[in-house]
């Protein structure tokens, strides 16, 4: 693997809920801005991986492994999971830097979305092989 891609988040006191800790709901909130800064990494946005294709999410998975607190400095490191046809997964293990103690991991589903047909599409090559080239992932 050349590079991971990682995105470092700040938790604020809105991502809090009231046990004192963060909320499961910000979980994928977290992913969403992790995902958003890989593909501006990449020159991409969600909008547009390609081909005017943008996407849309299918699903998501969240493994909550240890409490997350006001302050923590969080380490989201994204990458490219299973492809199966149409289907693919962005991966998110994070990592309070504090401690390095890994506190959420997950995925999400992703479908590859032609806004002007409201169709499904097939997430172009070129998407593909922009994250190998970069990341090598």
């Amino acid at each position: 693997m050349k590079n991971t891609f990682k995105f470092i988040y700040q938790v604020n006191i809105s991502d809090i809920n009231y046990g004192g800790h963060m909320g499961n709901d910000r979980s994928l909130s977290l992913f969403h801005e992790a995902r958003l800064a890989f593909f501006k990494s990449l020159e991409l946005s969600e909008m547009n991986i390609g081909e005017g294709l943008g996407i849309i999410m299918k699903d998501a998975q969240v493994d909550f492994l240890a409490e997350i607190f006001h302050q923590d400095e969080l380490e989201v490191r994204v990458s490219l999971g299973e492809v199966k046809g149409l289907l693919f997964y962005i991966n998110y293990e994070v990592e309070r830097t504090s401690d390095s103690k890994q506190v959420l991991k997950g995925k999400t589903g992703i479908l590859a979305f032609d806004y002007s047909k409201r169709k499904l599409a097939k997430a172009p090559q070129s998407f593909f092989n922009k994250i190998e080239d970069i990341y090598g992932i």
